[in-house]
């Protein structure tokens, strides 16, 4: 760690805050100006599909890079980049007649971006925040994401009810908003550690790493703990408005609601990790993730809209707890030369799965509707239970 490490850092801090903000903002207006110049969301589902094979071998090669070179200059290359794609598509795109050529080379930029920036940054919070500090600062940090996720939908709903800006207007506010986190990123005092300085090849540098976490229990359990409660999230952001479509009226308002409450108890969460003196602990995992199998199964077994509600809430409350806590003992677990490699592989195992979730749990929701819940709730408490034997097994 940094000599220099101090409790808190406001740079580190705000940047993620303001990019996520703005990249949400455009999503949002993307979506709504996409589907209403083509009328189906059908360029929407390639633009995502592209980008999630741009973030998985993306995914794939940050660790090496982010091991291997200054993480400060990463972050501020990757946030930079983000920028220049910004203004560059802005140019290129006619907001009177939206064509594919211009989204979808952004969507690749700003998940290059996304899927290097990320890890460094990460990486770099036990150089930078003090062992005791790193949970409180976690925690307030996926609080404000939680905080973006929310403001973002209220921002863009009041901006396209003033019809002052059309899709150009909201990808210049995303250039706006990586400007603003470039500028936060390149304030950060930041001195490469000397461990850092041999660099390795590609190959040698992703075999010595996955070496790295094999050898270390701990850290294979977070991977496959985060893979597993994705999938079943991503499942669970299925079954929303499918459930509003089909069982309660078909109302919008109530579907924003619901990601409301799944947003609010990501920040409830974080107030709780930030009020936490205590260090994490892998059991917290299981207590909160079987909290949330349980209120699945509830919510299941009880279609109503208000149990739902709730449920969306500790839902969204229970993952943020383990998200927290997770890259909190990721970064304690990991020797400073090996964050970057940790944390590509964890990344990694998220995107690499969610969307295999989501293409199975589309099926399954259309025909298991409500009682999907209940499916979901049951796999994840399975699941529970085999990752932790296998760790206890192979501990003891």
């Amino acid at each position: 760690m940094n000599s220099a490490a101090k409790a808190f850092n406001l740079p580190l801090l705000l940047a993620p805050f303001i990019s996520r903000l703005g990249s949400t903002l455009y999503l949002f207006g993307l979506n709504w100006f996409v589907v209403e110049a083509t009328g189906n969301a059908a360029l929407l589902g390639i633009i995502q599909a592209i980008g999630g094979v741009v973030l998985f071998f993306g995914d794939l090669l940050c660790g090496v890079v982010v091991d291997n070179f200054n993480r400060k200059r990463i972050v501020v290359s990757a946030e930079f980049l983000s920028v220049v794609g910004c203004l560059v598509c802005a140019w290129w795109l006619n907001p009177q007649h939206i064509t594919a050529g211009p989204l979808i080379a952004l969507t690749v930029i700003l998940d290059v971006g996304l899927a290097f920036s990320l890890p460094a940054a990460k990486a770099m919070i036990p150089e930078l925040i003090t062992l005791a500090g790193r949970q409180r600062f976690n925690a307030v940090s996926n609080t404000l994401i939680d905080l973006a996720d929310i403001c973002a939908p209220l921002i863009g709903g009041g901006l396209l009810a003033l019809k002052w800006l059309d899709l150009r207007g909201f990808l210049l506010l995303n250039g706006t908003s990586f400007l603003l986190s470039f500028l936060f990123y390149l304030s950060i005092h930041y001195v490469q550690p000397t461990g850092n300085g041999g660099q390795l090849g590609v190959k040698e540098s992703l075999l010595t790493g996955w070496r790295y976490v094999w050898q270390r229990p701990g850290l294979i359990e977070v991977i496959v703990l985060g893979g597993l409660i994705n999938v079943l999230y991503a499942a669970v952001r299925l079954v929303l408005p499918y459930n509003v479509n089909h069982l309660y009226g078909g109302d919008s308002t109530r579907y924003s609601y619901l990601l409301v409450m799944l947003a609010v108890g990501g920040i409830l969460g974080g107030l709780r990790l930030t009020l936490d003196k205590r260090p994490p602990q892998r059991q917290q995992n299981y207590s909160d993730l079987a909290l949330a199998a349980a209120m699945l199964l509830i919510a299941g077994v009880w279609a109503n809209y208000w149990v739902l509600l709730v449920v969306s809430g500790v839902f969204g409350f229970c993952y943020s707890c383990f998200e927290i806590r997770a890259i909190t003992i990721t970064q304690n677990l990991t020797a400073p030369d090996f964050l970057g490699r940790m944390f590509g592989i964890l990344f990694l195992a998220i995107d690499a799965f969610q969307p295999v979730g989501s293409f199975v749990f589309g099926f399954v929701t259309d025909w298991l509707a409500n009682w999907t819940l209940v499916v979901i709730g049951v796999l994840l408490l399975i699941g529970l239970g085999l990752i932790n034997q296998w760790y206890q097994r192979l501990i003891g």
